[in-house]
């Protein structure tokens, strides 16, 4: 089977090439392998670390190299009388203009045996290639920096280009935009649908897919708050598959924010016992833990995982969030500082040690880090920022944080009810409403203040 794309009278496909109304338009492979790119991004915008990733790999490339290949396909699509549908979206990378329509169509003329190439020329690719791409994904996203994730979504979408039908490629590209949501590298409504469209691509090929209907029904319970929904994705896969650690884990995060805290803490649990040497299984532990009301046990974890994993920045985070929940804010800060060090690019990991410092009583350190974290360009992680305005006796600035939160999708707005480092909060008639309109029962109910 070959996808087939068609968009403002083009018609396209990795074999067949590009025509405009029927007229053939000559592609060399590095500009067919863009377009591909683009068109299997649906009028997304493809970023250049991922055009970089695809095409050219471990060769030396630069921006202009890009910009020579976006120059070619936009000729080369104008020489047949095509209008001109690339766009340059300054800044940031490259998308197609106008609706894009894909179906897949029977090929009968296939002979060749030879892989696709990465710079997309040549037949249908081979496993084992699909696979090696997919394996570089995860490489690049254990490496957890925000250059590192773009270029994982490149080598995902080099997996996917090799082979459309692939429910695993799908289901890692959602993975990776719930990572980019939960680490705020991007506005997480827009991670939120990014994922939730590569998880449903997913689904399209396989409906039992386990990450991919976890991963839809944790974007809509922590995101968009869709908890029916949500919750229908996510207890149905974890009846069919009770040993994936992802649906385990993504599950228990759900259940956490709808308040059923014993059941969160058991699937994390029992995910981690799936996956013992995943550390971001022990990170949510202790975060599960904690806000569950169990610091004891949850400082123990978070210790042991901090010092398992001492070059992991969210272990360094988490145990700085959970010593400063214990009221242990010298050796909080202590751990904050090894993770602002380990992603000085990360500023979500950089709330904890601003809270630390303020709870210790050096503010001006705590604005210092906050000034860093709301300058950085990246979306603010309001929901942790408002743990930090609390502590340096902000009361407004941090109510005004949570609603931008909530607003905004931040799956941390779900730890929040549940805090100890906002229990300040609790009682106060605004965030009450907030909490009980945002995590009502059923469908979403939208926040609403006198």
């Amino acid at each position: 089977m070959t996808l087939v794309f068609t968009f403002a009278g083009y018609a396209f496909d990795i074999h067949s090439g590009l025509s405009f109304r029927g007229k053939p338009a000559h592609l060399q492979p590095k500009e067919k392998g863009l377009l591909h790119m683009l068109l299997a991004s649906y009028g997304q915008v493809v970023r250049k670390p991922e055009v970089l990733a695809a095409l050219w790999g471990n060769e030396a490339a630069s921006g202009e190299s890009i910009s020579r290949t976006v120059y070619r396909l936009r000729v080369a699509m104008q020489s047949v009388g095509g209008p001109e549908v690339v766009e340059t979206v300054y800044s940031s990378g490259f998308r197609i203009t106008v609706p894009i329509r894909s179906e897949k169509r029977a090929d009968f003329a296939m002979t060749s045996t030879e892989p696709l190439q990465p710079d997309g020329s040549g037949p249908t690719g081979q496993n084992h290639t699909v696979l090696a791409a997919l394996a570089s994904a995860r490489e690049f996203l254990a490496r957890r920096s925000a250059q590192d994730i773009e270029a994982a979504v490149g080598a995902v979408r080099l997996a996917i280009r090799l082979d459309p039908a692939n429910p695993t490629a799908w289901s890692t590209l959602g993975e990776i935009r719930i990572f980019q949501a939960i680490r705020s590298l991007r506005a997480p409504r827009e991670a939120a649908w990014l994922g939730k469209e590569a998880a449903q691509k997913a689904l399209a090929i396989d409906p039992q897919a386990p990450s991919a209907l976890a991963i839809r029904g944790w974007i809509r319970v922590m995101i968009e708050r869709d908890n029916t929904c949500g919750l229908e994705d996510l207890n149905l896969a974890i009846r069919n598959h009770p040993d994936h650690w992802l649906v385990n884990l993504l599950r228990g995060c759900a259940l956490q924010a709808l308040g059923q805290h014993a059941q969160a803490v058991a699937m994390v649990r029992r995910a981690r016992a799936i996956n013992p040497v995943g550390h971001p299984l022990g990170a949510n532990l202790a975060l599960h833990l904690m806000l569950a009301g169990e610091l004891d046990e949850a400082l123990q974890v978070a210790t042991d995982l901090a010092n398992q994993f001492p070059t992991i920045d969210n272990a360094q985070a988490d145990a700085c969030t959970v010593y400063s929940a214990h009221g242990l804010h010298e050796e909080s800060i202590r751990y904050g500082w090894k993770a602002h060090a380990l992603s000085p690019g990360t500023p979500i990991l950089h709330a904890p040690l601003a809270y630390a410092l303020a709870r210790a009583g050096r503010d001006r350190e705590a604005r210092d880090v906050l000034q860093s974290i709301e300058k950085s360009g990246l979306p603010e992680p309001s929901a942790t920022t408002a743990a930090v305005y609390l502590a340096l006796g902000e009361r407004d600035r941090a109510v005004a944080k949570l609603l931008d939160a909530c607003e905004r999708g931040m799956p941390q707005f779900a730890w929040t009810r549940d805090d100890p480092r906002l229990a300040a909060l609790k009682g106060d008639p605004v965030v009450e409403r907030l909490w009980s309109s945002a995590w009502s029962d059923g469908q979403p109910m939208e926040p609403t203040f006198d």
